[in-house]
C-alpha cells in the first residue's frame, strides 16, 4: 500500500533534493546537441580518458564520464586557478571546444603567461564562459586589462590601448550551463571568437603591450562554488 506524504514531509524532501537539482545538468549524460566543428589537420588536446598533457591542481580537476571536469564544490580556493596545456606556446591558431559551466564563471586562456607554477595562475587573453549574455564568449584580460570586448562587438584597439567600437549588436541569451561550442581564431593582431558557429567578437588588437604568444589553460574561478566541463578540444596551429 502506498502512503501519501504529508505537506511537511514533501517540503523536507524538496529541501534535501534541491542541491542535487542545482548541479544535475553538469553530471547528466548527453543532455543537449551542440554545433559540430571539425578542423582539418587539427590535433586533439584531450584523450577522453585522463589528463595526460595537462598540468593543474588534481584535487580540483579530473576526468568524469569522458570529459574534463573541474569543481570547487566543497573546497575553497583563494584565487583563480587553471588546468594548463603542457605544450609549446600558441601564437596563430584555431581552437575549438565544447564547454558547460554552473555556479560561477569560467573560461579558456590563450596566448597566456603562467605567473605562478605552484598555484597554476595565468595572465592573458581569456574567452569567457559566463551566464550573462554580454560576457559569454567575450575577451577578458586575466590579471591585466579586464573586460576587453563583449559579445556582439567589433572593435579596434590602438597602440595606446584606446578602443574604437566599429559595430555592436545586442547578444541573445545562451544557456552556458548546457553544452555550447566555442571557437577562438588568432592571426596576428586579429582575434575572432565564435559561439555555436556565429561570430561573437571581432577584435583587431594593436595594443603595444599585448601578449602575442603563450599557453592555453582552462579556468576554475575563485568565489562561489562552481563546476565546469570541457570536451572535444581541437587545436590547429596556423604558425
Amino acid at each position: 500500500m502506498i502512503k501519501k506524504l504529508s505537506l511537511t514531509a514533501v517540503a523536507r524532501l524538496s529541501l534535501l533534493l534541491a542541491p542535487l537539482a542545482l548541479w544535475a545538468p553538469l553530471v547528466a549524460a548527453e543532455d543537449s546537441k551542440t554545433h559540430q566543428v571539425k578542423i582539418e589537420g587539427a590535433e586533439k588536446l584531450f584523450n577522453g580518458k585522463d589528463l595526460s598533457g595537462w598540468k593543474g591542481n588534481l584535487d580540483l580537476w579530473s576526468v568524469k564520464d569522458g570529459v574534463i571536469h573541474g569543481t570547487t564544490h566543497g573546497r575553497k580556493i583563494k584565487g583563480n586557478t587553471f588546468l594548463i596545456l603542457d605544450a609549446a606556446d600558441v601564437e596563430d591558431f584555431h581552437l575549438v571546444y565544447e564547454a558547460r559551466c554552473q555556479g560561477n564563471n569560467s573560461g579558456v586562456m590563450y596566448r597566456s603567461l603562467v605567473v605562478d607554477e605552484k598555484k597554476f595562475s595565468m595572465k592573458g587573453y581569456q574567452c569567457d564562459l559566463h551566464p550573462k549574455a554580454p560576457y559569454l564568449a567575450m575577451i577578458y584580460g586575466e590579471k591585466e586589462r579586464g573586460i576587453i570586448i563583449t559579445r556582439g562587438q567589433k572593435m579596434v584597439i590602438d597602440e595606446a590601448g584606446e578602443k574604437t567600437v566599429e559595430s555592436s549588436e545586442k547578444p541573445g541569451e545562451v544557456d552556458s550551463s548546457q553544452w555550447q561550442t566555442y571557437e577562438i581564431i588568432c592571426k596576428g593582431n586579429h582575434i575572432i571568437h565564435k559561439l555555436n558557429g556565429k561570430v561573437a567578437i571581432d577584435l583587431t588588437d594593436n595594443f603595444k603591450d599585448r601578449i602575442k604568444k603563450g599557453k592555453i589553460g582552462l579556468q576554475l574561478h575563485a568565489g562561489e562554488a562552481m563546476m565546469v566541463d570541457f570536451r572535444n578540444i581541437q587545436l590547429k596551429r596556423l604558425k
